[in-house]
Parts: structure tokens; C-alpha cells; sequence
């Protein structure tokens, strides 16, 4: 299993080869999805790293304590892809199919879908508690439901 830095860090790599810089939302997201999806396809567990609900959505303690230093900022891209990519191809692969499908949105509107009603996030969040735990069980179910809703059961669909 790979950590959430090496996973957020492909996710760069990725946004660089595209000639697009990630914003540390953009990225969170990114990174969120694909673990969602990647639960609900049956594959492999992304990474073991806690989701929580925060107010502003699901966050990934330990990739915000990484990215928060660039506040709103692109995520410079000279300092993206410096060393060799710390997972395996299959799970690049992967990473550049949600990328393709998810890359192009904003940060705004990558919150949008995680924040939609009956998303894990809104299940598990209540408004002035903190640390809620998002759990993978709930985030499988709703990309699986999400799965069964599309046409060609990827998450290309």
C-alpha cells in the first residue's frame, strides 16, 4: 500500500506531464476520488492514511499538513518530479484515468461533487465537530452506487 505523499505526489507528476500546476485543493480532491474509486472498483486500497470531514469537505489530514503552506497557490511544478515515482504502473495507470476524467475541473468544482448530498462527506459531517472519521466502508458504497449509475463501469464513465 502506498502512502497518501506518494499518491499525491503521482497525481503531480501526472498534472506536470499535462502542463498543469495543482492547486492543494485541486490536488486533495483528486487524491480523494481516486481512492474512492478505487475502492469501488474492488481494487486495492489506495492508502491507509485518515479521511475526515471537515467543514470545506473531505480532507486528508496528512497530505493538508503537506500542501497548506501554498494556501491557495498552485503547487509549484519545478519542485514536482524530482526522484523516481514511488508506486508501482498499475496504480499510475489508474491515477491517469481519474486524472483525465477529473483534472480539468477547479478546485470549487472538485468540492462540488465531494459535497453533494448523500456524498460520504455529507453523511458523516456535522457542523461544529471536528475529526469525524470518514470511513472507507462509506466511501466504498458510494462510489460503488456511483459505478452502478454510469454507463461502462469505470471510472472513465
Amino acid at each position: 500500500m502506498n502512502s497518501v505523499a506518494a499518491i499525491a505526489d503521482e497525481m503531480l507528476r501526472i498534472g506536470k506531464e499535462h502542463n498543469k500546476a495543482l492547486t492543494p485543493l485541486q490536488l486533495m480532491k483528486l487524491v480523494y476520488i481516486a481512492h474512492g474509486w478505487s475502492l469501488g472498483l474492488g481494487r486495492a486500497d489506495l492508502f491507509s492514511d485518515r479521511i475526515e470531514a471537515w467543514r470545506y469537505g473531505p480532507v486528508i489530514p496528512d497530505l493538508y499538513r503537506i500542501t497548506k503552506k501554498y494556501g491557495r497557490d498552485p503547487i509549484p511544478v519545478e519542485l514536482v518530479g524530482i526522484g523516481p515515482s514511488m508506486v508501482d504502473q498499475n496504480t499510475s495507470a489508474f491515477l491517469r484515468d481519474v486524472f483525465s476524467k477529473y483534472g480539468h475541473l477547479s478546485g470549487i468544482q472538485l468540492s462540488q461533487l465531494t459535497h453533494k448530498s448523500g456524498t460520504p462527506w455529507d453523511v458523516v459531517y456535522k457542523s461544529g465537530e471536528y475529526n469525524s472519521e470518514i470511513p472507507d466502508d462509506l466511501i466504498r458504497d458510494h462510489y460503488k452506487r456511483l459505478l452502478h449509475e454510469r454507463v461502462g463501469g469505470s471510472a472513465a464513465a
